[in-house]
């Protein structure tokens, strides 16, 4: 498909300082797909889950998910796998209840989000798990905002029926799915800006230490310290185990302003509550 390929270019020409502020960047397909089958090698090896990525009970999230690589990529990841186990027939209802109901992406922005569902419903139709044409099945992709709606709160009704419905099936995932994999390629600009509040605090859990030196500088404030910490409390404090699986820059693994953070990640990996794998951008 040709689509993803071009909308960066575009968001580029158009409107640099929202591609820059949200992290919209070209992921290549042989990072997306090293990754996605890293995270299929540790379930499998690591958690001890035989059928990895096909396993009715992996919940996958990708919460920054752009135009939708990785997603695609995991649906294809579940299809080889199932094949190589002879489900036949059954394949392909396999595959379109993950795509339903256990691959799900989040999106900030409309216009990648629209390419998301069209890249994961071509897909599909490659994989013979078309979508019905009727529009009563649809991807698990929501236009939301991954870093909050994660805790139970009274929210006002939205200006559109649509907005509304869309924001309480992400915050169903948000709040009542076991996700076991977050991945992705969360953006990792240090100058994106400030954040709200309730993302701000997302980063709060790393500003303190035990046994190391206390956090120096500003490295915190970087946005995808707040989806490694959006990740890190779901899975190890709601679903008790999983993997992440980022590409990120380099500073969390040896900057000054990381010590609580890498004692944090640490204390999980030692208890087997994390598994964690980057891609260092």
């Amino acid at each position: 498909m040709a689509v993803p390929y071009f909308y960066e270019p575009f968001l580029e020409a158009f409107d640099p300082d929202s591609r820059k502020k949200f992290g919209v960047w070209y992921t290549p397909a042989e990072v997306v797909r090293y990754m996605v089958a890293r995270v299929d090698r540790a379930l499998k090896d690591d958690l001890g889950i035989a059928d990895g990525l096909a396993a009715e009970n992996v919940y996958v999230l990708d919460p920054c998910c752009g135009t939708g690589a990785y997603l695609a990529e995991v649906l294809r990841r579940i299809a080889a796998n199932l094949g190589e186990q002879g489900h036949g027939a059954l394949t392909g209802i396999r595959i379109k209840q993950a795509a339903t109901k256990r691959v799900f992406g989040f999106e900030i922005m409309p216009a990648p989000f629209v390419v998301a569902h069209l890249q994961v419903g071509l897909t599909m139709q490659d994989l013979d798990a078309p979508l019905a044409e009727d529009g009563s099945e649809r991807a698990g992709v929501y236009l939301t905002n991954a870093l909050t709606g994660w805790a139970p709160r009274k929210t006002k009704p939205l200006p559109f029926p649509e907005l509304d419905e869309e924001r309480d099936r992400a915050e169903r995932v948000k709040q009542d799915t076991p996700i076991l994999v977050v991945l992705g390629n969360p953006p990792y600009d240090g100058f994106a800006g400030m954040a709200m509040e309730e993302e701000r605090e997302l980063s709060d859990a790393y500003r303190s230490t035990r046994r190391v030196r206390s956090p120096e500088g500003h490295g915190l404030n970087e946005p995808y310290v707040r989806f490694f910490r959006m990740a890190e409390r779901r899975i190890a404090e709601k679903s008790g185990q999983g993997v992440v699986c980022f590409i990120s820059n380099y500073r969390w693994l040896d900057g000054p302003s990381f010590t609580g953070m890498r004692e944090r990640f640490w204390k999980r990996s030692t208890r087997c509550e994390l598994i964690i794998c980057t891609v260092i951008a």
